[in-house]
């Protein structure tokens, strides 16, 4: 069957920047395979990345659980809260638990005791962005208590940047100051696994790294960047490429309106290909008339409003044929400017294009 829109995941690329950024930073690398690996294939990928990395980090039990079905090994740790009601699973099933609350710490000394087993947990600092953890003024006593409780084990302690990649640093080095003078008051439990660095903090925040023991990489996982400015820091490669298939060629004369909301109307006679690409598949719909392709690598504007299923573009003065590929993304920092034309963060277009009618491919 014929391929309408897909997306080429390669795995070398991947796996390079693994190397790349270990390489560059010298700790210890957390995968960070959260929301599908950001809607391109948690199990896919970490399957054949877990050689290199030394953890993988989700954000839920049942991603977590996941990771252990294909057999994956290597620590995980759930990076986000858990319910009452996961703690014994995640034990069981040896996955390390975000900790910051008297309720999971009950529930956690409960099943150790019951199951005679070791828990492993990873204690949560807000330093500044006002999700989860506790603060820092509490930490010490917290931390105290669990570590009186036989069974848990406190592997590492970690806080999360709300800022990490903006060229003003001031909120990024408060929170630095923040963790640091909270591992500071814990300094007599030697917890040996200290991370707060980021994909844009490795780049833009050096000390984010060099004073902790651990990185936590996602969207750099696919040489993405979280915002422009930090690619000059370092190069990775573009592991990820889109594309979609003409599905129609047609001559329109001047004065033809396109699409839903007639938001486009030709200036001229002009060439319309129809792609086999949409908001359902991934595209957001905020880039009509605000973005291009590439055919033959020539640029084809979107013309119009991007539809559920398809898009139209203009292909004037081109021989595009019915067949003809084109590609959505990725050579060059094509989802950083859709993230760029629409106000969001690249995370999120990425996410998008998770879509399972946007069929992925994994070279190897």
């Amino acid at each position: 069957m014929e391929k309408r829109a897909w997306i080429e995941v390669d795995i070398k690329k991947i796996i390079k920047n693994i190397e790349t950024m270990k390489r560059y930073t010298g700790k210890k690398f957390m995968a960070c395979v959260k929301g599908n690996c950001y809607g391109m294939g948690m199990k896919e990928i970490s399957e054949k990345i877990e050689q290199f990395v030394d953890s993988f980090g989700v954000a839920t039990t049942s991603e977590a659980l996941q990771l252990r079905e294909i057999g994956i090994k290597k620590p995980v740790l759930v990076m986000g809260p858990v319910l009452s009601e996961d703690v014994e699973v995640l034990i069981m099933n040896n996955i390390r638990i975000t900790l910051f609350s008297e309720e999971i710490l009950k529930k956690i000394s409960d099943v150790v005791k019951k199951r005679d087993r070791e828990a492993s947990v990873h204690i949560k600092i807000d330093t500044g962005l006002g999700r989860i953890g506790l603060i820092p003024d509490k930490a010490s006593d917290f931390i105290e208590k669990a570590a009186s409780v036989k069974g848990i084990n406190i592997e590492g302690i970690f806080s999360h940047f709300a800022t990490a990649g903006w060229k003003d640093k001031a909120y990024a080095k408060e929170q630095m100051r923040r963790f640091n003078h909270t591992l500071k008051s814990i300094e007599k439990f030697h917890i040996p696994l200290k991370h707060i660095a980021n994909s844009p903090a490795i780049l833009n925040i050096p000390e984010s790294y060099k004073n902790f023991d651990m990185i936590r990489i996602g969207l750099l996982l696919f040489g993405v960047y979280t915002e422009k400015h930090l690619v000059r820091k370092l190069t990775l490669e573009r592991a990820l490429k889109g594309y979609s298939r003409v599905l129609y060629v047609k001559i329109v004369p001047a004065g033809t309106f396109l699409s839903y909301g007639l938001t486009y109307r030709t200036k001229r006679k002009s060439q319309i290909a129809t792609a086999g690409i949409g908001y359902a598949d991934g595209l957001r719909r905020g880039l009509s008339n605000n973005f291009h392709f590439l055919w033959k690598g020539k640029k084809v504007k979107i013309v119009g409003n991007i539809c559920m299923d398809q898009l139209l573009v203009d292909t004037t003065g081109k021989n595009v044929k019915q067949g003809d590929i084109l590609q959505v993304f990725g050579d060059n920092l094509e989802i950083e400017d859709m993230a760029e034309k629409i106000h969001t963060v690249p995370q999120e277009v990425l996410c998008g294009f998770g879509s399972e009618r946007m069929e992925k491919i994994y070279r190897t």
